[in-house]
């Protein structure tokens, strides 16, 4: 497979890019210093809500969509389109159902609502557990992503591109705690939506217009909107995509990276702004990859080229960067704009998790036997606990290159096996009164289960 080099330009733009995420985390961690467990994790609770609205918004639109949604329409069709449609009333449930129920409550960890709400250590546990569980599985995918396709397109190494993006989003996350991840999020934002709308303007410029790239799609049985076949062995219909959406995306609206912006919001009101400005955001962000999997298609039928075909490509998921540096490197320093856009869903979605799974363990498995001590002691221990999960992120980022299917696919299995379970113990608590806490006693040497009979009031 021919392997493709960058330009000088290239790399003076991914340069720049590193160390402006690196400059924020250590502004947020010499000069603006926590002192706090709270400051530290929540930012002392009062961001305002614009920052952390661009931050949830990138957590989730990571370098797997990147790279695996133009790829996944290149092949298909833009059925999956209509997963926009589940995500947003997945985010308008966020916002008008989850919001006003945990932010009142002042929450560190999302799993303390499931402690007060079912009295159970054991049912916060296993949230806790299926939460993290989740949150590895998926941003050990995503630091894998970009680093699959470089090896393969422009020859550097798994582990170097792994070792890279982990060790520098671990450290800065670590240095600033949340303002750190929140800002470098409005930054990589900046990054990711700005990189991807140049890419898809150059990239229609190549094909002619905008016309064009949509009559070849025509013509090539890619613009598909009617599939509503109820067969679940289609792969995209109206249906799977929709309510497979909406449920598929649910866990990223009551997991620890989102209830923990919720709570750093002062206000209510606010938080639900935040949250309800997901809903255009993801649908601008899926647009522009939607239409970059066309261009994506548009252009190599023109050249009559498959890439796949021809044995120039050995995975879908190297598409997006072989277009980029293979069409469009008559613009130096393209390829880096692009690169910094995938970086910065990497980024995003890695600090965002560490952090949020060094918060869980430090609310949800030593509040108590650090009840007393120091808060710089606890702000320490968070720190360690960040580099700890980091490290285990990047380890578990190179064996996922043993995994096969496209990285899209492993995301959401994800998603669905660990984040499906904790959605349904959210919502049993929140919606059904009669979901209530069930305790075991010994009576006459025997163990018996009995329902106590107290209502517990959904909080």
């Amino acid at each position: 497979m021919e392997r493709l080099k960058f330009h000088i330009a290239d790399y003076v733009v991914m340069v720049i890019f590193l160390v402006i995420s690196s400059a924020i985390g250590i502004y947020y961690g010499f000069f603006k210093k926590q002192r706090t467990t709270e400051a530290y994790i929540l930012g002392n609770r009062q961001i305002h809500l614009v920052p952390v609205a661009l931050s949830l918004a990138v957590t989730f639109q990571s370098a797997a969509s990147i790279i695996g949604l133009p790829s996944e329409i290149y092949l298909y069709n833009i059925m999956v389109f209509y997963i926009t449609f589940g995500i947003s009333i997945a985010n308008l449930i966020q916002a008008l159902v989850i919001v006003p129920l945990v932010h009142p409550l002042r929450l560190t960890s999302a799993y303390e609502y499931l402690q007060r709400r079912f009295q159970s250590r054991a049912v916060q546990l296993l949230g806790m557990s299926m939460g993290m569980l989740q949150t590895l599985l998926y941003v050990s995918i995503v630091l894998y992503s970009p680093a699959l396709a470089l090896e393969a397109v422009a020859g550097i190494p798994i582990w170097l591109s792994i070792v890279l993006i982990g060790v520098l989003g671990t450290v800065y996350t670590a240095i600033g705690g949340m303002r750190t991840v929140i800002w470098t999020d409005t930054f990589q934002f900046v990054m990711l939506y700005g990189g991807l709308t140049v890419i898809l303007i150059l990239g229609i410029k190549e094909i002619g217009s905008l016309s064009n790239v949509f009559a070849l799609s025509l013509e090539g049985d890619r613009m598909k909107f009617d599939e509503i076949n109820p067969d679940p062995r289609v792969r995209h219909t109206v249906w799977g995509c929709v309510i497979g959406g909406v449920f598929n995306w649910l866990p990223n609206c009551c997991n620890q990276s989102a209830i923990q912006r919720i709570s750093s919001i002062e206000k209510a009101k606010d938080a639900k702004i935040a949250t309800l400005l997901n809903i255009p955001l993801g649908v601008i962000f899926d647009l522009i990859l939607l239409l970059t999997g066309l261009v994506l298609y548009a252009y190599f039928v023109i050249q009559a080229c498959d890439p796949l075909g021809n044995n120039q490509l050995s995975n879908p998921n190297q598409l997006m960067i072989y277009f980029v540096m293979k069409v469009l490197n008559s613009v130096p320093g393209l390829a880096g704009i692009f690169l910094a856009a995938v970086f910065s869903g990497a980024l995003s979605s890695l600090s965002s998790g560490i952090n949020s799974m060094a918060t869980n363990t430090l609310q949800d498995i030593l509040a108590n036997p650090l009840k007393e001590a120091l808060q710089i002691k606890k702000t320490l221990i968070a720190k360690v606990l960040v580099l700890v999960y980091g490290i285990l992120t990047v380890a578990l980022a190179y064996l996922s290159q043993y995994l096969t299917g496209p990285v899209t696919q492993m995301g959401q299995t994800a998603f669905g096996a660990a984040g499906g379970p904790v959605v349904g113990i959210f919502f049993l608590g929140s919606v059904f009164q009669q979901a209530n806490k069930k305790v075991r006693f010994d009576c006459a040497c025997s163990w018996t289960v009995v329902e106590m009979h107290a209502t517990v009031h959904a909080l």
